[in-house]
């Protein structure tokens, strides 16, 4: 991994004019980004790829250019003289955007007819994947694990915890967390029955994927994640990735409007989606993601995102039917 991009020979390559300044930006978890300002004043975002092959982003590239035939709001990447969107500078790949104005907004500062129109954008989105059928490969989503594969999950992370000869405050919430889990594990029964039926999705509808500027989304970003799944499932998760507080405490009311107005474009059964919350609840109840990096790849880079769960999940458990309600 470099330490800064080559900016002026990616501008070189791209046909814009010599960088003038630049500033690293603070969000991206996998990817690290850039805010390029060049000699005509104009900006751009610069990506480095880090967890996604070329031809990959070139067929995600083109899925851009679909998507905003279809009016959803997208930053069409700036290609070169042959039509290459994706430039490899010393085995590094980068792509360059033009630069969208407007702020990644938390849940917490949109009002309820916004909340709506967030609902109604991810309805839209849905419904154009569905319309364009994107060229990209499609995995099979892993199945959620069983109850034993949790408590076995369970039992490793607690033993890696004990092992560490100076346990620090991660580690103590992890245990803590962890034995909360295994007891609670003892009564509770993983979902069963036929899975619903799965569409193409956006694959990490958060806050920071999403530009807003006066009241709208002017800019739905980083593509790299669309994937077959149920749709009420991103529906779910970018509810729960927008409207938990610092404590893990859902605002259902915000959420129930992001419901609204999703229906409004993309009808659905409410048992299904009453399902899906039981089906999404066990995914979140049994993953350990970031345990996963942290205790057995040692990167602590997604520590603060575990703990961020791990406040979600014990609140969205103690008040299951509330959310269910909200959701469904």
């Amino acid at each position: 991994m470099t330490s800064d991009p080559p900016l002026a020979e990616l501008c070189r390559v791209f046909g814009l004019p010599a960088p003038r300044s630049s500033m690293r930006l603070a969000h991206g978890m996998m990817n690290r980004n850039w805010r390029m300002t060049t000699g005509d004043d104009r900006e751009y975002a610069v990506k480095e790829l880090r967890d996604a092959q070329p031809d990959q982003v070139r067929s995600q590239h083109a899925l851009l250019r679909r998507l905003a035939e279809h009016g959803i709001p997208v930053a069409a990447p700036v290609a070169d003289a042959a039509g290459e969107t994706v430039v490899r500078l010393a085995g590094v790949g980068f792509t360059v955007t033009p630069w969208v104005d407007g702020e990644h907004l938390p849940g917490a500062r949109l009002d309820l007819a916004s909340c709506e129109r967030l609902g109604r954008l991810l309805g839209r989105v849905h419904a154009a994947l569905a319309a364009v059928g994107p060229n990209l490969p499609v995995a099979t989503p892993p199945d959620p694990l069983s109850r034993a594969a949790a408590g076995e999950r369970i039992e490793h992370y607690l033993a890696a915890i004990a092992a560490r000869p100076r346990p620090d405050l991660v580690d103590r919430i992890a245990a803590d967390h962890l034995r909360w889990r295994r007891e609670l594990l003892a009564t509770e029964v993983r979902p069963v029955g036929e899975q619903p039926e799965q569409g193409w999705t956006h694959g990490d509808f958060h806050q920071f994927n999403l530009v807003w500027r006066d009241g709208v989304v002017v800019a739905v970003l980083d593509w790299d994640r669309v994937r077959r799944q149920p749709l009420g499932a991103e529906l779910i998760r970018a509810c729960l990735l927008h409207f938990a507080d610092a404590d893990g405490q859902l605002d259902l009311a915000r959420i129930a409007a992001v419901v609204r107005g999703y229906r409004t474009i993309r009808p659905g059964e409410g048992g299904v989606a009453a399902d899906l919350v039981r089906r999404a609840w066990w995914q979140w109840f049994t993953d350990f993601w970031p345990l996963d990096l942290r205790y057995d790849r040692g990167d602590p880079s997604c520590d603060h995102q575990f703990v961020a769960n791990e406040r979600t999940l014990r609140w969205w458990t103690a008040h299951r039917p509330e959310v269910s309600d909200a959701l469904s």
